[in-house]
């Protein structure tokens, strides 16, 4: 009997491209899938339906409430989804599936509540962890944070179940919600993100052969992610070793953090370059890159430096381990989940430049000693996180027969 799956998130097919593809070759499945942009092409058996957030209310940003600010550009979003679901539907589906905190599904709850539905709980925001001390959030920023978790609260209450990518990120949640969540990792192909020789001319090459090399990506060049951390390492790294470059992949945009409202550039990327007098000529900063640019970049690298406050795990991080990278990772919560030191990379005090300077420098002095980390970091990678043991257990989720959805209880008097 074939089974129905409706996808909601604000771009297609964000993580849930491998699964789609998954459940459409194995089995008898119809895939919907509505959203705001399309960032890759559509397959050609899946149903898309653009949507925009509703036009009602507050569409200025500096017109909405400051408090409830997300919680409105939210709840324009559910209605929009909920209105070209009912302009589009042929058929119901047998389960509404979609990421939380974009506010898509919340209103099929009670339009609909005999079809389940399974949530991505991605992050919970955290008064106490929303920012690095050195960029430091405005009051009235921190009081807003628990509303910011308002559609997430809504969702953990009224969703099927749930899932979250990581233990820590799973943590992240409720204690009284925990028990709707279990970790489901999406997957990452690990047979392109592999070890081997560089693909083509897809990384645009400016440094001279011969150098070593220290990566660092991110999505974009922030103090969630440690961008000014590396290159306070590099700065050190390069008075030591003559020899050494460093690549830089990723837009000069903050997209998670509170640096933005203190520096005075503007990026962070010019407010860090002002700290010092950098060798710029050793420096290639890449902007965004495409995946085949990506996956070359980590089979040159000599070490891949991953710093994060405790937040989500990016997706470079396992692709990384999985083309055989040498990670020097920082030692908090989420990089504890997957990075072992002196296993399968190498973990320092996310607080001391000496000890990242350090430990980088000797990875790069003596190669072969840590050849076996790469070897278990793409190992760690194949085991845990790659496609073929992540998409049966996320297919198993999605199409269990069994599922009951929850209640939501409406009085005529609303």
């Amino acid at each position: 009997m074939t089974r129905h799956l409706a996808f909601f998130h604000q771009n297609y097919p964000a993580q849930f491209g491998p699964i789609i593809q998954f459940l459409l070759e194995h089995y008898d499945t119809e895939i919907s899938f509505y959203s705001e942009y399309v960032a890759k092409p559509l397959h050609p058996k899946v149903k898309h339906v653009s949507f925009k957030p509703d036009g009602t209310g507050s569409e200025e940003k500096d017109t909405s409430y400051f408090f409830s600010r997300y919680f409105e550009r939210e709840a324009r979003s559910m209605y929009g989804a909920y209105k070209a679901f009912e302009a589009h539907r042929e058929n119901l589906p047998d389960c509404f599936i979609g990421h939380v905190g974009f506010g898509n599904l919340m209103m099929f709850h009670v339009a609909y509540p005999d079809i389940p539905t399974i949530g991505f709980f991605e992050v919970f925001y955290d008064f106490k962890e929303i920012s690095r001390p050195e960029y430091p959030v405005p009051w009235e920023n921190r009081l807003r944070v628990p509303l910011r978790n308002a559609t997430q609260l809504l969702e953990l209450e009224y969703c099927t179940k749930g899932y979250s990518p990581t233990p820590y990120q799973r943590s992240m949640f409720p204690d009284a919600y925990q028990h709707k969540l279990e970790v489901l990792f999406d997957g990452v192909d690990t047979d392109f993100y592999s070890p081997g020789q560089v693909i083509g001319n897809a990384l645009p090459k400016t440094w001279p052969d011969g150098v070593k090399l220290v990566t660092f990506v991110s999505r974009g060049l922030e103090s969630y992610r440690g961008f000014d951390v590396f290159m306070e390492v590099a700065h050190r790294i390069c008075q030591r070793r003559s020899d050494v470059h460093f690549i830089i992949a990723g837009n000069p945009k903050t997209h998670y953090g509170a640096e933005m409202l203190t520096v005075k550039e503007p990026s962070f990327k010019e407010h860090v370059l002002k700290r010092h007098q950098f060798d710029l000529n050793r420096f290639h900063f890449l902007d965004w890159v495409s995946e085949s640019a990506l996956v070359d970049l980590f089979r040159l690298s000599d070490c891949h430096f991953y710093w994060t406050i405790p937040f989500t795990l990016s997706w470079s991080f396992f692709q990384a381990m999985a083309a055989g990278a040498l990670i020097c990772g920082s030692d908090t919560a989420p990089v504890q989940d997957v990075l072992v030191h002196q296993e399968n990379g190498l973990i320092c005090d996310p607080n001391s430049i000496d000890a990242m300077v350090e430990q980088i420098m000797e990875a790069l002095a003596e190669p072969e000693r840590y050849r076996p980390l790469r070897e278990a970091a793409r190992e760690t990678v194949i085991a845990n996180y790659s496609l073929p043991v992540c998409l049966p257990k996320l297919a198993d989720f999605y199409l269990d027969k069994s599922l009951v959805p929850s209640k939501v209880h409406v009085y005529e008097s609303c």
